[in-house]
């Protein structure tokens, strides 16, 4: 059961935020929505949900070299192991990813891309890149109370 918002003990930060940097933080809020509202239908057009292309990423910046598990995956989502172990089984069922057992640990599985997952990755990679270097005033000026993001918007 989740604790009620006024039960839930939080760090004293010091002073309390001015009008201006509660508005900062809206805006910080409503770029980060909006970039994940477009990651997600990205995503969708090929296919795959936004943590699919998460976890792809991850397992593509480790690379051969350093490949990752499941409890590696795990850690960087910020997700549990047994959630994680099913989003690898969607992903080998996808034919995104493919398992492999670790030759230093034969519990342990270490998880490759495919060609498949790579040329997906490579398209959402790249509309993703598109998008923040066109979005990325609203990011990099999110602390600027002079920006609207309405003016922003898409």
């Amino acid at each position: 059961m989740a604790k009620s918002f006024a039960a839930t003990p939080v760090a004293e930060a010091g002073a309390p935020p001015s009008p201006e940097e509660f508005a900062a933080l809206a805006r910080f809020r409503y770029t980060l929505r909006k970039f994940l509202a477009f990651s997600e239908q990205a995503a969708g057009e090929l296919g795959m949900t936004a943590q699919w292309y998460q976890a792809l990423l991850v397992i593509k910046t480790r690379g051969a070299e350093q490949p990752v598990s499941v409890g590696d995956l795990a850690e960087e989502l910020l997700i549990k192991d047994h959630s994680a172990a099913e989003l690898v089984s969607r992903l080998v069922e996808a034919k995104l990813v493919r398992r492999k057992v670790d030759p230093s640990d034969r519990r342990r599985s270490l998880l490759l891309m495919t060609p498949l997952a790579d040329r997906g990755l490579a398209k959402l990679a790249a509309v993703h890149l598109e998008r923040l270097r066109e979005d990325s005033d609203a990011f990099l000026n999110v602390l600027d109370g002079n920006r609207d993001p309405k003016r922003q918007a898409r």
